[in-house]
């Protein structure tokens, strides 16, 4: 293949995901992806119901092992727990684009009913969600969209939440100064939608601040440390820093305080993890984004239980359902309205 190609290629690439970023805004329901699979003389959706005794083999796929993961895998087996036939069962991605796409092959085969997935990749993904759907099984993306359509996806508003973020994070800087972005791996939707966020935010509310770096750090919070501490090298008058999620938050709080610069600068992340949310109390963390990552669970196995319970079929679906989950900007100010049971 010749560079031209490779350019083309990724220039395919980056508007596949920026036309994704853009479209997730809006909210759709997922009962209107059915319509396509009603009869317009019976009404019946999809085929008969299912039998009592039938067991059904339910997956999630998470990218690899965290917090966020471990909270919608709860909120996802307290709604399965109450069916007496399902199978779930969890499975780790090892944060690498073919382990997963291995392990979708593996479902697609045994046959697995339902994949709740995170996918690594919003592009490399999409094939194997296509042959999911060829398979009849029903793929429920869990905060990070896929380039190919599939039955629904749950998701916090990244987008509108990030630039929230700016706005907050911005009026606590007093509208000026410097700031760096500690940013997730390429090819994920939501770094995509969590970054232009949070920079049409800044451009919108606080046109003043300057994103002076804007670097990789893995969405990990050591990962996150060592970056920092070359960014602070290179721009010493750092006034704040936006993680892409609060593990990297955290290791900008961690390099802050050894530094013994915390004081001087507005630190947030994303996600609201009940780490973040302690930080936030203890005066470290300057905020985040918080959402019930339980509540995203529950949805999705809801959805799911209510589809296999009607043998739906993934053709069925003549449009890809979404549902966006409120969010709450979490600051010392306002972290107290998140109740214990809510944090994960």
């Amino acid at each position: 293949m010749t560079q031209k190609d490779d350019s083309g290629m990724l220039a395919d690439r980056r508007s596949i995901l920026k036309s994704m970023a853009l479209g997730s805004a809006a909210l759709t329901g997922a009962a209107t992806g059915l319509m396509a699979g009603i009869d317009p003389i019976t009404g019946a959706i999809g085929v008969s119901a299912a039998r009592a005794d039938e067991r059904v083999k339910m997956a999630f796929l998470q990218i690899q092992p965290h917090t966020v993961s471990a909270g919608w895998s709860k909120g996802i087996e307290e709604v399965l727990s109450t069916q007496q036939t399902v199978d779930y069962t969890q499975l780790d991605g090892q944060n690498k684009v073919e382990v997963q796409v291995s392990l979708m092959d593996t479902l697609i085969n045994n046959g697995t009913k339902v994949i709740f997935l995170q996918p690594s990749d919003s592009v490399a993904l999409a094939p194997s969600i296509k042959k999911a759907k060829r398979k009849g099984i029903i793929v429920i993306t869990l905060n990070i969209d896929a380039t190919e359509a599939h039955a629904a996806h749950v998701e916090m508003n990244h987008y509108y939440g990030a630039m929230e973020i700016a706005k907050t994070m911005g009026d606590k800087m007093g509208g000026k100064g410097d700031v760096a972005i500690l940013n997730a791996p390429p090819g994920i939707v939501i770094r995509d939608q969590r970054t232009n966020g949070f920079v049409d935010g800044l451009k919108k509310y606080h046109p003043e601040i300057r994103v002076v770096a804007d670097q990789v750090a893995d969405w990990s919070r050591k990962k996150a440390q060592d970056v920092l501490s070359t960014i602070i090298a290179a721009n010493p008058n750092l006034a704040g820093v936006y993680g892409v999620n609060d593990s990297m938050a955290l290791g900008a709080v961690d390099v802050a305080k050894e530094k013994g610069i915390l004081d001087k600068m507005v630190i947030f992340g994303n996600d609201g993890e009940k780490d973040a949310l302690a930080s936030i109390e203890a005066g470290e963390l300057s905020g985040t984004q918080y959402t019930d990552v339980f509540q995203q669970g529950r949805f999705a196995a809801a959805a799911a239980t209510v589809l296999t319970s009607g043998l739906v079929n993934a053709s069925a679906f003549g449009q890809q359902g979404k549902l966006l989950m409120p969010f709450v900007i979490a600051t010392k100010e306002t972290v107290g309205q998140i109740q214990p049971s809510q944090r994960w």
